[in-house]
């Protein structure tokens, strides 16, 4: 049996300075009864895969500020528009219940706490949809121009949505054992008392999508729900959540398929490793389906030629050794990855007919160990 067992000396470091943390923070506030365990869990047979987006800033036209993570608000609602004429359902990850049909749910989460999300949040109630904002909580505490004050926070929660933390100082957690302390110790509480945001345990987003098995251990004793960047799409009962970051250089037609794809997406190969580790060989369960000859990787970290959303083939780098899948992470990264790149969130898939089928639920791995400065 293949187990990536490998670890990075800073999650270890972090996991020994976590101890102490998390003994001092027993007595204060406890995340909601727990879901499935951190690893995503396969999907029961007659259960949707439900599809969750992230946005990040907006602006009415796009210029040189915010990078391809800045959407316009005609693009936004075009968008909206769309879930609407679909007859999507916009939900909170704990209102999804066994048995549910989820063929028609969407998760719709906003990054960072821009003071532009205000408008984003009034199309979004105009279309009859309510959202996720993860905040900064030290931009709330500390006040500022550009981030939502406490006051335009309540507005959002007046409004039906709901405000969660987003780190402290939007720092790595996969690097800072002091944003790590101050997550744990801090976020949820600023959010809580400045803003009266009902929710604020329930949800929470890495960021930059970055964590390690003990991070997401231990933050996961604050919150439900770990959001990441992890492509694909969340079982309903798994507390790392995937997300996908709509861009400005994707095409949105790229979207509105992988919405629409739940239903058939229904991940067959399970991960023999916990999300956020290292390790240049991965190995995954098959549970009987085949190694396809048309697999493929699909990150949405950019590759060499700066492309994110590319799948790129595994060819010679995976094999099948039994009922396991064995993939030479590795080899594939400096295949098709610059030397540079520190972690890759990233699914196998399949494109048939132009279509994406994902075989494993989205997952982080890091290239190199986090602490080490870039080459």
């Amino acid at each position: 049996m293949y187990r990536n067992h490998a670890r990075s000396t800073l999650a270890r470091g972090m996991a020994t300075a976590l101890i102490p943390l998390l003994a001092a923070c027993a007595g204060g506030h406890r995340a909601p009864a727990a879901p499935a365990p951190m690893n995503a869990l396969r999907a029961a047979p007659d259960e949707a895969g439900i599809p969750v987006l992230t946005w990040h800033g907006f602006a009415d036209t796009l210029g040189t500020r915010g990078g391809n993570l800045t959407a316009t608000y005609a693009a936004f609602e075009e968008m909206l528009g769309f879930l609407r004429a679909s007859g999507f359902r916009s939900v909170f990850p704990e209102e999804v219940r066994p048995g549910d049909d989820r063929r028609r749910l969407v998760v719709l989460t906003f990054d960072d706490g821009p003071r532009d999300h205000l408008r984003a949040a009034a199309i979004l109630e105009r279309y009859g949809f309510r959202g996720i904002f993860f905040v900064i909580p030290s931009r709330i505490a500390e006040g500022g121009p550009r981030h939502l004050s406490a006051d335009e926070v309540r507005r959002l929660v007046a409004g039906g949505h709901r405000v969660s933390a987003h780190g402290y100082d939007h720092r790595s957690l996969g690097s800072s054992v002091r944003e790590v302390a101050a997550t744990m110790a801090r976020s949820r509480g600023i959010i809580e008392a400045r803003t009266d945001a009902a929710g604020a345990g329930a949800d929470f987003a890495f960021p930059f999508g970055h964590y390690t098995p003990e991070v997401a251990e231990a933050v996961s004793g604050r919150f439900r729900y770990l959001h990441t960047v992890d492509p694909g799409y969340w079982d309903g009962r798994s507390a790392l959540v995937p997300r996908m970051l709509l861009m400005n250089d994707i095409d949105p037609a790229f979207f509105r398929e992988y919405v629409l794809g739940g239903a058939a997406n229904l991940p067959a190969w399970e991960p023999l490793f916990a999300s956020g580790g290292t390790g240049d060989t991965l190995a995954f369960l098959s549970h009987g389906t085949p190694l396809p000859a048309n697999a493929e990787l699909l990150a949405i970290s950019p590759d060499a030629q700066g492309r994110s959303y590319a799948s790129h083939p595994l060819g010679d780098n995976a094999r099948m050794r039994g009922d396991t899948v064995v993939v030479d992470m590795g080899g594939h990264l400096r295949r098709w990855f610059p030397p540079e790149r520190v972690a890759v969130s990233f699914a196998l898939v399949t494109r048939e007919g132009g279509r994406i089928r994902y075989l494993t639920p989205g997952l982080l791995h890091w290239v190199r160990d986090p602490s080490r400065p870039a080459p």
